[in-house]
């Protein structure tokens, strides 16, 4: 029970930011100014398996940035959702949403990820995307 509170506002803040993300940012610097280089892809895949969790978070949200483009993440994030951190799952399931069609591949984990209460509606909006 101690661990499933620790990590709880932590699901929650990583929810808040997911929506957040949606919001199209303000009207002097449009989304694709904040956009991260996709020549930083290799490192951020490579960042996935780190060690600590906030920065396997981090990486699947910064290449969940590069939308359509990181297309070449899919596998590396389909392997994400399996991660023992809810954030990193939850991360790599937006992260997933993002870049669209391309990630079709990864509908079945995704689909298991809606039987977790932690990462349901993360996942239910990624299934979305990827299937528009």
């Amino acid at each position: 029970m101690k661990h499933r509170l620790r990590w709880f506002p932590l699901s929650m803040a990583l929810a808040a930011a997911v929506a957040c993300a949606g919001c199209g940012g303000s009207a002097a610097a449009p989304p694709a100014a904040s956009a991260p280089n996709v020549a930083a892809l290799p490192g951020l895949i490579e960042s996935l398996k780190g060690r600590k969790p906030a920065a396997r978070a981090r990486a699947a949200m910064t290449i969940g940035r590069m939308g359509p483009a990181a297309g070449e993440a899919v596998s590396a994030l389909t392997t994400a959702l399996k991660d023992r951190d809810v954030a990193v799952r939850a991360a790599a399931a937006h992260a997933l949403g993002k870049i669209g069609p391309d990630a079709q591949s990864a509908l079945p984990d995704l689909h298991s990820l809606t039987k977790q209460a932690a990462t349901r509606e993360v996942a239910e909006a990624a299934i979305k995307e990827i299937s528009k």
